[in-house]
């Protein structure tokens, strides 16, 4: 399993509960309609360090193999919608594939997101 890890800074003229509010709604409707998607987590950011460094969000995607990622970002109609969606909320994305190294598991417990 692969792990896509994005950061997002949100566009000047929106505040940060506006830009949670529309990558956490209207982005993520396209975002789970992803061919192969195996999982999804969204970190919106309450503080960085340094500070002027700062990025708005962090998201998680999990997919079988970096091709099988690559290849849903690339299926339309999902790589035009995210394309123009993105123009709407987001100033920056950087994206990378990531192994995951769990050292001590996170609690139990954790609610989803709202639907």
């Amino acid at each position: 399993m692969m792990k896509r890890v994005s950061l997002l800074r949100r566009l000047p003229h929106l505040s940060h509960a506006q830009f949670v509010a529309h990558w956490s709604g209207p982005h993520i409707a396209i975002v789970r309609q992803l061919p192969g998607v195996r999982g999804l987590r969204l970190n919106p950011v309450r503080t960085w360090s340094p500070e002027g460094a700062g990025w708005d969000g962090i998201g998680e995607l999990w997919f079988d193999t970096i091709e099988a990622a690559q290849a849903a970002f690339a299926t339309e109609p999902f790589a035009s919608q995210l394309k123009a969606d993105r123009a709407l909320f987001a100033l920056e994305v950087q994206s990378c594939f990531v192994t995951e190294m769990t050292i001590i598991s996170p609690p139990d417990g954790r609610e989803p997101w709202p639907e």
